[in-house]
């Protein structure tokens, strides 16, 4: 992977200690020996999955999301950092209790994982209730082999307020996320189907529609706040908009690549907020958010 200049992130300090009890977890092995393991909120809450890999630090922990409020998540945080973890978080919001830092950017800090030794939580879930238990999200657990890439990345944000690559993985702003992922969609021979929360790039939109017109079977699920959007009108031949639930999935589907992550297809999201992409063409990984997206299409 080609070299970056680095970019600046200015970022407040916060800090507090408050204790509280702490529930031991014995770690599930086969979740971060074989990964990427992926799950998703429409089985079920993801909050039990992600408090037995915060409870199973102990050496560090580092979040960074948007939100991280979840009261469970932030118990735990803090009764770690009493027996000793270093624990840490990067937030657009003060994590009270608990050393976090505030992205003062006007980009949104947007990228969504959890570091420890053991391995990484990365997706579309804010550490939040409705992030692991109300909207549809999904979240990818990777094994240790990746931990200190993503520690890496985020002291190098925690220490120098820089955004640095991170290798196997698409940084905006650092990277040219749009036109990976126009890339992505221009090479697709026989389907696209999009799920997606935020969908108002005009280059995005204006690839599935030319791919759309090419015969391909091109499918987009959304959310209801896709038709207060400016680009409703001009619309698509195969779409559905979700209404009684938060859509915040984030993923791309072509015959044979997956995009997934933080990352909503909007201008700010490609080129202003701090975010992370992950492309893989695993076939297990793709029919797992097959199988999601057709129970979307087909009803849900």
């Amino acid at each position: 992977m080609k070299s970056h200049p680095a970019t600046t992130t200015k970022i407040l300090i916060i800090l507090t200690i408050l204790p509280v009890t702490f529930i031991i977890f014995s770690i599930t092995s086969h979740l971060y020996s074989q990964g990427p393991q992926v799950f998703f909120t429409l089985d079920g809450s993801l909050e039990g999955i992600v408090l037995n890999f915060i409870q199973s630090s102990r050496e560090f922990i580092y979040i960074s999301a948007l939100h991280v409020d979840h009261p469970e998540i932030i118990d735990a945080l803090r009764e770690l950092r009493a027996q000793g973890v270093d624990v840490r978080v990067i937030t657009e919001k003060p994590v009270f209790g608990i050393p976090s830092k505030v992205d003062a950017e006007k980009g949104l800090h947007h990228v969504k994982f959890a570091v420890n030794e053991h391995g990484v939580i990365f997706g579309s879930a804010n550490f939040s209730v409705s992030g692991l238990r109300n909207s549809l999200n999904d979240i990818l657990i990777f094994n240790q082999s990746y931990s200190e890439r993503f520690k890496t990345f985020f002291l190098n944000i925690w220490n120098h307020g820089k955004i640095t690559e991170v290798q196997g993985f698409t940084v905006s702003p650092l990277d040219n996320v749009e036109n990976h992922v126009l890339r992505v969609l221009q090479s697709a021979r026989k389907r696209v189907w999009v799920c997606m929360y935020a969908l108002t790039d005009q280059e995005v939109m204006a690839t599935l529609k030319f791919k759309e017109s090419q015969g391909l079977d091109v499918r987009v699920i959304t959310d209801r706040w896709f038709k207060r959007s400016p680009i409703y009108k001009f619309g698509f031949s195969k779409l559905k908009i979700i209404s009684f639930r938060l859509m915040h999935h984030k993923f791309i589907l072509t015959e044979d690549t997956l995009l997934t992550g933080s990352t909503n297809y909007t201008e700010s999201g490609f080129h202003r907020n701090v975010e992370m992409l992950y492309t893989s063409k695993n076939p297990w990984l793709l029919k797992k958010y097959e199988k999601i997206f057709e129970i979307l299409w087909s009803g849900y």
